[in-house]
């Protein structure tokens, strides 16, 4: 058992780079759903296991990419809404890593915050939906500190050029 999971161990890389063409079309527009892992399965530090959603809205075009997102978490009263401008490793392949800067805002109940975060992101693309994980680490003014949060969703893209 041992030998076989060193074996898949070491041909991962493999697989992962020499990866074939999915499609050629690397420019289409996406719209996402997805949720914060560890407040859905275990809850946070504030609050037990309760749902924390992103709804999102993106363009790519090769190595560009720009998404616009909305994130709610009703359990501890917390909006967030922003816009993401990205690079895309290695357009067009299966498994795809993304890094993007979070520009965006905190809502509480009566008081908006400036926020940044910077996201990193593995997608494993299908021919018209990827699905993806997420880490993201993000200055949280409204506490003044730092958070990591792990999120996960699925993505459908359309607008393929003809």
């Amino acid at each position: 058992m041992r030998k076989i999971f060193l074996l898949l161990l070491l041909v991962m890389p493999s697989h992962v780079f020499a990866q074939y063409w999915l499609t050629r079309e690397d420019t289409y527009f996406f719209v996402s759903s997805g949720l914060d892992i560890r407040n859905a399965t275990f809850g946070g530090t504030v609050n037990p296991a309760a749902y924390d959603g992103t709804w999102t809205a993106g363009y790519r075009n090769e190595n560009f990419s720009i998404l616009a997102y909305y994130e709610t978490f009703s359990a501890i009263k917390y909006e967030s809404m922003g816009v993401n401008p990205g690079y895309v490793f290695r357009p067009g392949k299966m498994l795809i890593p993304v890094v993007d800067l979070s520009l965006s805002f905190i809502r509480r109940p009566f008081k908006t915050y400036p926020s940044l975060a910077l996201n990193s992101r593995m997608e494993f693309h299908f021919s018209r939906f990827f699905i993806y994980l997420r880490g993201e680490s993000r200055w949280r003014t409204d506490y003044d500190f730092f958070q990591v949060s792990v999120y996960g969703g699925i993505s459908y893209k359309f607008g393929f050029p003809k």
